[in-house]
């Protein structure tokens, strides 16, 4: 029983660690075909550097490489700086336990804890006049094995939306 609680326990750390949770806001009434350029902005790791189990320059690259590619695939340019849009990120975990009391009685009784790894992925994207424009939430694990992976879908799934083709005017 106890094994097969434990088993339980990892599937679903495992299954939470997968899982992704999109949110993307936008501005509705902005129009993107005014932009032709982007730049990368202002970025952050923020694990903890003890709890880091890739370097933050592969997290970096990794990052920048699906947006960059993302963002090329709609038709925007990529400059080093001052573009029309630019995307800055905020990417990490921090260990975490959560507390809860046991519900059986008997030996064991009390408090039951589980740690687990909390995960954010946010990316911005600011108009010249540093209006946000654009914005992902995501939940993604940089420590994962398949990280690229996860990181690369949070991007493409964030900015599915995204488009600087004029829109069809309804008749």
């Amino acid at each position: 029983m106890r094994k097969s609680f434990i088993f339980l326990l990892l599937l679903t750390g495992a299954v939470q660690a997968i899982a992704q949770d999109i949110a993307v806001e936008y501005d509705k009434d902005r129009d993107f075909t005014i932009y032709k350029t982007f730049s990368i902005g202002e970025h952050e790791i923020i694990t903890p550097k003890d709890q880091r189990k890739v370097s933050d320059e592969q997290i970096h690259k990794w990052v920048q490489a699906a947006i960059i590619g993302e963002l090329k695939d709609k038709g925007l340019t990529h400059v080093d700086s001052l573009g029309d849009l630019r995307v800055s990120y905020i990417i990490g975990s921090l260990e975490r336990s959560n507390l809860r009391s046991s519900e059986t009685g008997g030996i064991g009784a009390g408090v039951v804890t589980s740690d687990y790894e909390e995960s954010s992925f946010v990316i911005d994207m600011n108009d010249p006049k540093n209006f946000l424009i654009w914005r992902i939430s995501g939940v993604t694990s940089t420590g994962h094995p398949s990280a690229n992976t996860m990181i690369g879908e949070v991007v493409a799934k964030g900015f599915k939306k995204f488009s600087i083709k004029p829109k069809k005017k309804k008749k």
